[in-house]
């Protein structure tokens, strides 16, 4: 008997390890719960709820095909090596089979496992777009700026049909020790791998075309919607490929496929700097001093900023547990280089709000907007709130959609901000963002110049 391990790879189609495993034999799944984990780290319910409808879809695929999945619930990584080891030995195991996990806590885990458990721990690559250890500069280093790791993805993609599912087995006996699941009900997209297929399918379809044109815009729906289950691993990227391959090429498709590759460009990093996962900077002598109040955070949380845009997004976040990218972007510069608070804590409430967050995604989005990443935006480029409203939100519907208190101000309006607005139930602004702006740059240049010279 093969095991899969699953993990954030919960589909049948295109999974590489679930390919091999039924390749050498019969086959059994196994899903880790760890709400402990998740509560540690305050995710919000409907979360949960999101991954766990998707465990729920994947059972029941597997299940069609003779193949049982069991769940545990863990409330540590520590509990994991023991009970994989004995569950090993009594069903028996002759090989677990799982894709290899970016992040230093999962790859500890996986060493654990490869050195204590009695049979082989085999990994494969998550179906990702190229080999993250075959993408090299000229001399041999890790690419840290984005463009010219994309001009050489491009070179290198895997252009091969994606993966089928696996071939139908004889269903085990049915007194695999499996604890109890109970669906829980899913507030946003459909959950399940035939429902990515279809969102993949429509959006390719129907919006890809004009990607290009509107995915700067959160009053339009003009981006792919499929972070969520590319998140959970519900599609892979290569799927996500092909299917646009099948498309006529243009600058919609085109600008997607950079979009790809940017996820890939965070995750090739991760492989290859996994103290990014603890929340190290890829430039630490880039960071700024934070030392922004910390009651503003709550403010910026909450969606009480005085700016409408950035309140929108965040209000945005807290009801939906997702926010437009162009959005995501002037959230994060606000807290970073108009609030002055540390990076790292705007990382970890997206982490735990969103429920497409990625952890090598949200990590690199983070410190490109912090300054102290790869192919960072630079200290003295600032996102100006109410040009961003202007040229994204020019009508002021995305505004008026999340913030209500604004829903009479004149677009005009609320594109100039402060006074302007005349609503009396909406927030001042919480500061001058021009100031604010050049206060960041100038302590911004002081410190790393500090820095510099101490070294």
């Amino acid at each position: 008997m093969q095991l899969v391990w699953f993990r954030d790879d919960l589909r049948i189609h295109d999974h590489p390890a679930l390919h091999g495993a039924r390749a050498a034999g019969a086959v059994v799944g196994l899903y880790i719960a760890s709400p402990a984990q998740w509560a540690m780290h305050d995710c919000v319910e409907r979360k949960r709820q999101w991954h766990y409808a998707n465990v729920q879809h994947l059972s029941a695929q597997l299940a069609e095909r003779g193949i049982p999945l069991v769940v545990w619930h863990c409330d540590h990584f520590s509990e994991i090596p023991a009970r994989l080891e004995q569950f090993c030995s009594d069903l028996p195991i002759k090989a677990v089979h799982c894709h290899h996990a970016i992040g230093v806590n999962e790859c500890q885990l996986e060493n654990q496992l490869s050195d204590r458990l009695p049979v082989p721990l085999i990994r494969y690559l998550d179906a990702n777009l190229v080999d993250y250890d075959s993408v090299a500069t000229g001399q041999g280093g890790v690419y840290r700026v984005f463009t010219p790791f994309a001009r050489r993805c491009r070179q290198q993609l895997d252009l091969s049909e994606p993966l089928p599912p696996p071939e139908p087995q004889v269903r085990p006996p049915a007194s695999l020790d499996s604890d109890s699941w109970v669906e829980s009900p899913l507030p946003l997209w459909p959950a399940g791998e035939e429902s990515a297929q279809r969102a993949l399918a429509r959006f390719c379809n129907e919006r890809v075309s004009g990607y290009h044109q509107w995915r700067d815009r959160p009053d339009h729906k003009g981006t792919s919607a499929l972070s969520p289950y590319f998140a959970a691993g519900v599609i892979s990227p290569r799927q996500a490929l092909f299917a646009l391959r099948a498309q006529p090429d243009g600058d919609g498709a085109q600008s997607w496929l950079n979009e790809l590759l940017w996820r890939e460009f965070y995750r090739y990093l991760m492989h290859h700097f996994p103290n990014l996962s603890r929340h190290q900077a890829l430039y630490p002598h880039k960071e700024a001093e934070w030392h922004g109040p910390a009651d503003w955070f709550s403010r910026w949380q909450s969606g009480q900023t005085g700016f409408p845009l950035v309140d929108a997004g965040m209000r945005q976040l807290n009801a939906t547990g997702w926010m437009h990218n162009r959005v995501r972007m002037l959230c994060a510069s606000f807290l970073v280089k108009d609030l002055h608070l540390d990076w790292r804590l705007g990382e970890a409430y997206f982490m735990n709000q969103l429920v497409d967050g990625d952890l090598a995604s949200n990590n690199g989005g983070w410190q490109w907007a912090a300054g102290c990443g790869a192919d960072a935006a630079p200290y003295f480029r600032h996102f100006n709130p109410y040009r961003q409203s202007e040229r994204f939100d020019p009508d002021g519907d995305y505004i008026r959609h999340w913030v209500p208190e604004l829903s009479d101000v004149p677009a005009k309006q609320l594109h100039k901000g402060g006074p302007f607005l005349l609503a009396p139930d909406y927030p001042p602004p919480m500061v001058d963002h021009r100031q604010q702006a050049a206060a960041f740059t100038e302590q911004f240049k002081r410190h790393t110049e500090a820095m510099a010279n101490a070294s």
